[in-house]
């Protein structure tokens, strides 16, 4: 085998272009959270990079990018009031699954733009409660709105430079946004996967509940057989990447408050830098397990990166069968 072969196999994994965009996107937030030491910067990037994923995926013009980022900051808030009430958090995180999959029945592509609302939602609701109490995020809420209105610039840039003698449009330049399908069986297991995730982390007073809800979400794609493969690489990823980065943590990474920031900014960057998805997640894994344990250096807190995935996962999946198996009785 020729010296080259694993540079070339490495190379043919990484997604150039999506990867360039999304750091230009990043880079700003990342040096002024460097530089001021505030934390929201970072916070704010994740909104940039699922604004910026939604522009490049569906070449969406600036009223595109701004209806999307109001959509997930509007979602944000929503979250981060209903949380106060355990019942209207499940909800609320139902309600959230379901536009996915109604997006997705007007046309495939748009599984996108609705996957990218509910992913940030979920996170950066999680991240900005930080179990304030009722008072404290009452108060802290007016003064994040800056943060994230400044995170939807980068794709607003992006979408003004790539609109720019093309036919008008209202806010997409594609014409066509996929096949239509029936939503029925995929929004019954949407349904009732979120709706026992939420349940089980608001019950349980689970922390990183974002994980086990969109570990759960996620697993529905629109067929049994696709389900058992996204669960398939999810579950390979989280466990492989987790104790990796682990260990990367606790002996090789020097801890320091940049080295948090990188960590945490590579592990956005595997949302677009690759070809296939299991390598992606499993870089994502070991990087948000590396972040955790530069923050703090608790495995356990790192480690609920892998028992929590795995918990959507089983939930997820089970959905999925037991909504195909309903559908086909019905179909009978």
């Amino acid at each position: 085998m020729s010296a080259d072969a694993p540079h070339l196999r490495i190379a043919s994994e990484i997604k150039f272009w999506p990867l360039a965009h999304a750091t230009i996107a990043l880079l700003p937030f990342v040096a002024l959270a460097l530089a001021t030491g505030n934390a929201l910067w970072m916070k704010a990037s994740l909104l940039a990079i699922a604004t910026t994923i939604a522009q490049d995926q569906l070449a969406l013009r600036p009223p595109g990018v701004v209806a999307h980022g109001l959509a997930v900051i509007a979602g944000t808030y929503l979250l981060l009031l209903a949380e106060l009430v355990p019942a209207f958090f499940v909800v609320a995180c139902m309600t959230l699954a379901a536009c996915v999959i109604l997006l997705a029945s007007r046309g495939s592509k748009l599984r996108t733009v609705g996957n990218w609302t509910f992913i940030p939602v979920l996170i950066l609701a999680n991240e900005l409660h930080g179990g304030r109490t009722v008072d404290a995020l009452l108060h802290a809420a007016p003064a994040w709105l800056p943060y994230l209105l400044a995170a939807l610039v980068p794709a607003m840039l992006s979408a003004h430079m790539r609109s720019r003698g093309k036919p008008a449009s209202r806010w997409s330049n594609l014409d066509d946004f996929g096949e239509r399908a029936p939503f029925g069986e995929d929004l019954a297991a949407m349904l009732a996967s979120v709706g026992i995730a939420a349940m089980m982390v608001v019950y349980a007073h689970m922390d990183h509940a974002n994980w086990v809800i969109w570990g759960a979400a996620s697993i529905v794609t629109g067929s049994v057989d696709t389900a058992r493969t996204k669960l398939r690489n999810r579950a390979w990823g989280v466990i492989a990447g987790v104790p990796i980065g682990i260990v990367l943590g606790r002996f090789v990474v020097p801890h320091s408050g940049m080295a948090v920031t990188l960590a945490t900014l590579a592990a956005f960057l595997t949302l677009v830098a690759f070809q296939r998805y299991i390598v992606g997640y499993f870089f994502r894994c070991m990087f948000v397990a590396l972040a955790i344990m530069l923050a703090n250096q608790s495995a356990a807190d790192a480690f609920e990166r892998l028992t929590h995935v795995l918990a959507g996962g089983v939930i997820g999946i089970v959905c999925v069968l037991g909504a195909h198996v309903l559908a086909r009785r019905m179909s009978r």
